[in-house]
């Protein structure tokens, strides 16, 4: 789907691992085959192929990450949309990953084929229909979260206990690490990557991270990310620079993620502290100065430590 994926398991003997790894795999190019778009024959491909022509039958698996995507743009109101497919690619951050700045002609036209509520799901009937002709759906800020979760679930169901799931920057920490602590991940500074900002303690627990420093575009000294903000059709001018978001399953905390970059940091720390059980940290840049900022951590669940 766009981005490299890794697994670490502990295990107790070769044979075991070399067995679970096998089938971890399979289950992973499993799921590509529905949600990747870079896959003709993908279920997504065929969505953003018919689903603005008639109504579209999905699988449970996708009505679930679509259910979820409709939910999280309601929490947001609407910095969480994805709808956006076609604005990725205007930008050119889909599929050859060239960016481009568009003209504003090109950029209104695009935007009528923009807008989340224009996604009708039919839970009864299992479908999706797109109401505007031309929309496309991305589920970037998903779908790497729900394969995350359903390779932890193999694992789970498998019988092991102290695994890492990471589908880049998404990732799921099973258990405790092979030393019997916490796992520990480092959020990389955004502008060094020889330097750590925050370091992570996660026990069955998820964080996603999404920056402006992986996918982007340099044009007249000025920077363009891939996380586009959906209510503006640009790349989001939030002054925030990284997210990292901590959740129970990585699909929320990664579509939280790209939401808090969108809505910057004030509003993003505010709907964190609403949500239970979620915590997080924005990274914001101005003048060249780069500042944290936390949601509030409960007595029972501290899973940040910020390094002094």
């Amino acid at each position: 789907m766009g981005t490299m994926v890794s697994v670490e398991i502990a295990g107790n003997s070769s044979e075991s691992l070399s067995g679970i790894m096998e089938k971890v795999w399979e289950e992973g190019e499993r799921l590509e085959s529905v949600f990747s778009r870079y896959l003709p024959g993908s279920e997504i491909s065929r969505i953003n192929r018919e689903a603005g022509i008639s109504p579209v039958s999905v699988s449970n698996e996708m009505m679930e990450v679509l259910s979820r995507a409709e939910d999280i743009s309601l929490k947001t109101q609407g910095a969480f949309d994805i709808s956006v497919g076609p604005l990725m690619e205007i930008w050119g951050f889909f599929p050859e990953r060239k960016g481009q700045v568009p003209s504003e002609a090109d950029l209104a036209d695009t935007m009528a084929r923009v807008g989340w509520r224009a996604i009708e799901l039919d839970r009864s009937a299992e479908t999706i229909h797109f109401s505007r002709p031309g929309m496309e759906i991305d589920l970037g800020a998903l779908a790497k979260g729900y394969v995350v979760d359903r390779l932890v679930d193999l694992l789970r169901v498998e019988g092991f206990e102290s695994a890492m799931v990471n589908a880049g920057g998404d990732i799921y920490c099973l258990g405790e690490n092979p030393d019997g602590r916490k796992w520990r991940i480092g959020v990389e500074h955004p502008r060094d990557e020889e330097e750590i900002l925050t370091v992570l303690e996660l026990k069955d627990r998820a964080v996603a991270t999404s920056g402006d420093y992986r996918n982007y575009f340099i044009n007249s000294r000025l920077r363009y990310s891939h996380i586009i903000d959906p209510r503006t059709g640009r790349p989001g001018e939030s002054q925030v620079v990284e997210v990292s978001v901590m959740a129970p399953d990585c699909m929320t905390a990664d579509g939280l993620a790209t939401s808090m970059f969108v809505m910057g940091a004030e509003k993003g720390i505010k709907l964190l502290r609403e949500i239970e059980d979620v915590d997080g940290v924005i990274v914001t840049e101005e003048n060249g100065k780069i500042e944290l900022h936390f949601s509030y951590f409960s007595a029972k669940n501290k899973s940040m430590q910020a390094l002094n």
